[in-house]
């Protein structure tokens, strides 16, 4: 293995790319200060992972971008190409050649590739680490690094080897193991903490489930207890639907009854009516006033037809003489005319007929021309067919013909292009890179997956965890803040002190409960000493005193408690009193107060319980009190205890503070929660994304890895593909021989026949005289034409004479119907005339019986009106009798509608019934019926037939049910479940809690195996270094000697170096104690050491030998020629006789631009290259 080309673009000063091709052995790079030498060395530093920009030289990163001179543009990239020949495979990869890679934006974004592949800059680091090359790059001994290697730390130098003996990969993984193991313990702590609140839950939840599983066995008793009497309840109101049913169909009975009487009863009152209102008195009325004006209109008629006789007989004229004007021989002349257009008419039609016959016989002599014509067309076409088809089977053959040759074509070009495809698809075949994508970064990259999804679980649980705790927080400060308001409200209730209080007044303090501060736990034993006093006011003075007094009695405010607070009590009261019962404390030791408060509890004494007072109680002085902490009171002659008693103002006051005090520090503490939720749900959000960004790294890793994939399996199948097609295309051509043949052979047989045909003679085809049978015919039709035309015209002629004798026929029929009219008028006067003579003499005789009749007519009306009246009278007691009977109808009716209207109630009982059985029970009605109703039994036990329905047991049983469910209190439904899924969720966490710690146990014992691991390679490297120390630096050093050592042997993983150095008639403690030259030749001992003990691929040296002189430089060069054997060197130089012993020269000069620019020679044997190094070094051409 070893370096092969390094290319620079827009790195520092190489502003155009230029790549350095470097050979095996020693290669060296010279030229002036300035020109760019030791650029190449932060080239190659850069491109192998190199992140300190001081180590590049620079300020920032971005420095080493080209910045441009004052003829030249800035860029805005930097790229470095290191290419790498991997032939041993001293590199964990599958290539013979490796090319990595670095590029940097002026912007800031950097990119790492290996082989084209973007990669990270750790998997960079990895690659290179198996070699030898860590990120401490060793392998680079800069300028000035010399003395950093004297003057590092011990454990610096320890880095040094293990560097080189690729420790430093066991490090890390070591280090990415404790860190694994440190979260682990974070999880196993916090998964240990969960699994003992479990087990802390698991008890009372337990308890709430046997709760929840005693109230679903007595709920199942209450639904039992309910469905039975909704089942009753159902059939009762069932069975009164039936019988209200039955009744109103009796009473629907009797109302049809009632209603066929009504209705007989209104159809004679109609008839009664009708009677009523007959036309026998309106007739005979009628007729009366008739007969009256008939004998005024006959009186009227007489004396009309003596008027008619004298005008009819003064006027005898008769009707004038009628002289027609249309006669018989104008009608026959007419007719006469007629007839000869007729006669004409029938030689027309005889001519038409003749005309027609022409045109038929015309007509068919053409005809039987054009069967001729069409017969000798069909020959001639027949011919034509005939030659058109032979001339298409040879233009048919001639194309497939055309078309054999192209395709062989075809085939030919097509098999030449396969064979091109297949030649490139080996071609690529044979340079796919086995392996672009490393396989091993996938891993890598799920733990790194892993470990960000685990620690975005960790803060999810760390938010739920303060979230709870936040959510019980504030759960406690509104219990709190409910609590603190309804005790605020409870000490505001109103009493007559309070009212003085609201009252005001010179001297009132306030109330008494107020001013009395008690230690905790003795707040019932003060409250049952002051008794109620506790409620009362308490005043300045007695004046005070009295003055409220009087205002509670003029106020009539009852009665009140006053306390005057600057009365002060005797002392040492209170501690004679507390020597009366044994262990008794003094109740003003508990209590501060006004001292009016203090003196009236000087005589008493609390204790725990009544045990305490015992046989004492009699032998207590009178004025003693003796109280109880739970506020039971005994004198000498009294006790008061028991239960039951309300918790006084005292305990109603020491409970607001205690929890206003509670709710103070609650609404901190959630403040606090509430802060620390916020920062974790920062942290969580920042933890998803960098979840999300592994996710996103790890499923473009395995896109690429499913790309390449897809390339090499591309490549495959397009050399498959082009391996058969080139088979299939082969065979085909070989078969495209005979097929050209036939084809040939076809064309000239079809050419043969069209020349055959074409020889034969053609048809010939006559329509000559078909020209004039045609202009015959059209002549025949044309005279067919006329004669019709003229038959048309004689037929008009006709019809117009046959009209003319309509209308002559018709006027003379109206003149004759004039006449006859004048006649029939001189008739009708001679009948009027008699006629008015006639009346005129029977009129009077007539008028006589009209007038008897007159008479008559007015009798009968008068008969007429009496029979009405009676008829009237009956309708009268008809309606009668039908408003008795519709008045029993409309009573039946409304008893039925009120049948209807509970029937109506009913149902809507056993609706609602049935709603509340659905929402309560969700059972149907027929199954609350089948299975709950009255005729089913009560089951008594499992086993029993059961109890026959009871309505009061049934009751009392709900009422026990309901009872018990209630004494049970508030019952966890969910119990049940949540104790089940607690159960699974502690046994789960259990298991998890033993795979951790299994885990933990691997992870120590990989950690286990890395120390060992390390230490065994460390000791060894550490050996061997020591080894080639001892051999080396007497080389640099004649006569002198030197040794390495560790600080700590006892402890190989953290042990450091020491470096001891003697050069020959110097005793030297201190290594910078050494001259200049001294100093580069130990560093470079040390240095060697280790190359030689654990050699590197390569080693790049700037300037390492700068500070020596020709003696010290010779010794130098001989361990240069120890080291060539095994590595390749890299020198940046300004000796001629390290150039000497160079396999390959370059020289790099500083172009006027502000460009570095290179020119290399290799060199063939050592004579060339001393007279190459005999030149100006200045530039190298």
């Amino acid at each position: 293995m070893h370096l092969k080309s390094v290319t620079l673009r827009g790195f520092k000063s190489f502003a155009q790319a230029t790549t350095f091709a470097l050979e095996p052995g020693v290669t060296c790079i010279v030229g002036p200060n300035g020109s760019g030498k030791s650029n190449v060395v932060d080239a190659l530093a850069w491109v192998m992972g190199e992140q300190g920009a001081k180590t590049l030289r620079g300020g920032k990163m971005e420095d080493v971008i080209f910045a441009g001179t004052s003829t030249r543009g800035p860029l805005g990239r930097a790229e470095v190409q290191l290419t790498i020949d991997n032939g041993d495979g001293a590199l964990p990869i599958d290539y013979s050649e490796v090319t990595i890679s670095r590029t940097l934006f002026r912007t800031g974004a950097s990119e790492y590739a290996i082989n084209g592949q973007t990669c990270r800059l750790l998997d960079v680091q990895e690659l290179l680490s198996d070699s030898g090359l860590g990120r401490e790059m060793h392998v680079i001994i800069g300028q000035g690094r010399l003395d950093t290697v004297l003057q590092a730390t011990a454990e610096d130098r320890r880095g040094f080897i293990e560097e080189a003996a690729g420790i430093l990969k066991h490090r890390r993984r070591k280090e990415k193991t404790v860190r694994k193991l440190e979260a682990m313990e974070t999880n196993l702590t916090r998964l240990s903490d969960l699994a003992g609140e479990l087990r802390r839950q698991l008890k009372p939840l337990g308890k709430q489930a046997e709760i929840a599983r005693e109230a679903a066995t007595i709920a199942a008793v209450v639904r039992d207890a309910k469905a039975r009497l909704y089942a009753d309840d159902l059939v009762r109101l069932r069975t009164q639907l039936a019988d209200a049913a039955r009744a109103e169909s009796e009473r629907h009975t009797e109302r049809l009854g009632l209603q066929e009487q009504a209705d007989g009863l209104r159809r004679r009152v109609e008839r009664l009516e009708n009677d009523q209102r007959s036309e026998a008195v309106d007739r005979a009325r009628s007729v009366s006033f008739g007969l009256e004006q008939v004998q005024e209109r006959l009186r009227g008629l007489y004396s009309l037809a003596g008027q008619r006789l004298t005008l009819l007989a003064d006027d005898g004229s008769d009707a004038a003489g009628f002289a027609p004007t249309v006669t018989q021989s104008t009608v026959d002349d007419v007719r006469a005319e007629i007839d000869d257009i007729a006669a004409g008419l029938d030689d027309a039609q005889d001519a038409a007929a003749e005309a027609a016959r022409a045109v038929a016989r015309a007509r068919a002599d053409l005809d039987a021309l054009d069967v001729e014509i069409a017969a000798q067309s069909a020959l001639v076409s027949e011919h034509d067919v005939k030659i058109q088809a032979v001339r298409g089977t040879a233009d048919a053959a001639n194309s497939a013909l055309g078309a054999v040759r192209a395709g062989v074509d075809r085939q030919q070009r097509a098999l030449d292009a396969a064979l091109i495809r297949r030649a490139e698809a080996e071609q690529a075949r044979a340079e796919l890179d086995p392996e672009v994508v490393p396989e091993a970064s996938a891993a890598e990259h799920a733990a790194a997956y892993d470990r960000a999804q685990r620690d975005a679980n960790d803060l999810e649980a760390k938010v739920a965890g303060l979230r709870e705790r936040l959510h019980a927080a504030e759960r406690e400060r509104d219990a709190l803040s409910a609590q603190t308001t309804a005790l605020g409200r409870a000490l505001d209730l109103r009493n007559a002190a309070a009212d003085l209080l609201a009252v005001g007044g010179r001297g009132v303090r306030g109330l008494v409960g107020d001013d009395v501060k008690v230690t905790a736990g003795y707040e019932a034993a003060i409250a049952a000493a002051l008794g109620s006093l506790a409620e009362g006011l308490l005043v300045d003075d007695a004046e005070a005193a009295f003055t409220a007094a009087r205002v509670a009695r003029e106020g009539d405010l009852g009665v009140v408690e006053i306390v005057i607070a600057g009365a002060a009590a005797p002392d040492g009261a209170g501690a004679d009193a507390a020597t009366a019962v044994a262990g008794a404390v003094p109740a003003t030791e508990v209590v501060i107060a006004s001292p009016g408060v203090l003196g009236i509890l000087t005589r008493t004494v609390i204790v725990d319980d009544l045990a305490a007072v015992g046989e004492m109680q009699a032998s207590l002085p009178p004025d003693v009190t003796v109280v109880t902490r739970a506020g039971e009171v005994a004198t000498s002659r009294t006790l008061r205890a028991g239960s039951g008693s309300g918790r006084s103002r005292l305990e109603l006051a020491a409970e607001r503070d205690a929890a206003a005090a509670r709710l103070d520090e609650i609404v901190v503490i959630a403040d606090s929660l509430r802060e620390a939720l916020a920062d974790e749900q920062r942290a969580l959000t920042e933890a998803r994304h960098r979840t999300k960004e592994s996710l996103s790294t790890l499923r473009a890793h395995d896109a690429a890895l499913a790309a390449h994939a897809e390339r090499v399996n591309r490549v495959t199948v397009r050399h498959e593909a082009a391996v058969a097609e080139c088979d299939r295309l082969a065979a085909g051509l070989a078969q495209t021989g005979t097929a050209v043949a036939e084809a040939e052979e076809s064309a000239r047989r079809a050419d043969l026949a069209l020349e055959r045909a074409l020889a034969a003679p053609r048809p010939l085809l006559d329509a000559s005289a078909r020209e004039g049978m045609a202009a015959e015919v059209d002549a025949a039709r044309e005279t067919e034409m006329r004669a019709r035309l003229d038959i048309e015209a004689l037929k008009e002629r006709v019809r117009a004479g046959e009209a003319r004798i309509v209308q002559l026929e018709q006027q003379r029929e109206r003149e004759r119907a004039a006449a006859a009219e004048a006649s029939r008028r001189a008739v009708v006067r001679r009948a009027q005339r008699e006629v008015a003579a006639e009346v005129a003499g029977h009129l009077p005789v007539l008028l006589d019986s009209v007038d008897r009749s007159v008479s008559q007519a007015r009798v009968e009306l008068a008969a007429a009106e009496s029979a009405r009246t009676a008829i009237t009278e009956e309708l009268v007691r008809a309606r009668a009798d039908e408003a008795a009977v519709r008045e029993r109808l409309a009573r039946l009716t409304e008893s039925v509608h009120g049948l209807e209207l509970q029937m109506h109630e009913k149902k809507l009982h056993v609706t609602s019934l049935l709603e509340r059985v659905q929402s309560e029970l969700a059972l149907d009605e027929d199954v609350l019926v089948a299975e709950y109703g009255p005729d089913q039994l009560v089951p008594v036990d499992r086993e029993g037939d059961g109890d026959p329905f009871d309505r009061a047991a049934q009751k009392r049983r709900l009422q026990d049910a309901e009872r018990k469910l209630s004494q049970l209190g508030r019952v966890n439904p969910l119990a049940l479940e949540e104790f089940a899924a607690l159960e699974q969720r502690h046994a789960f966490l259990t298991e998890q809690l033993a795979d951790l710690q299994q885990t933990r146990a691997d992870l120590q014992t990989i950690i286990a195996d890395l120390d060992e691991r390390m230490q065994t390679i460390f000791v060894a490297a550490f050996e061997d270094t020591r080894v080639a120390f001892t051999e080396i630096f007497p080389i640099l050093f004649p006569g002198g000697s030197g040794s390495i050592s560790l600080t700590d042997p006892d402890s190989p993983l953290t042990t450091g170096i020491e470096v001891a150095v003697r050069p020959v008639g110097k005793k030297i403690e201190r290594l910078s104690l050494l001259s200049g030259g001294e100093r580069s030749l130990a560093a470079v001992a040390f240095l060697t050491s280790i190359f030689t003990a654990r050699p590197s691929p390569f080693y790049i040296l700037d300037e390492v030998e700068a500070a020596l002189d020709d003696a010290n430089l010779g010794r130098l060069l001989g361990v240069f020629e120890k080291l060539r054997a095994s590595s390749q060197l890299i020198v940046i130089t300004h000796q001629k006789r390290t150039m000497e012993i160079a396999d390959a020269l370059y020289g790099v000069s500083m172009r006027q631009d502000g460009v570095s620019a290179v020119v290399g020679q290799r060199v063939g044997d050592r004579a060339a290259a001393r007279a190459a190094a005999s030149d100006e070094v200045a530039p190298v051409s």
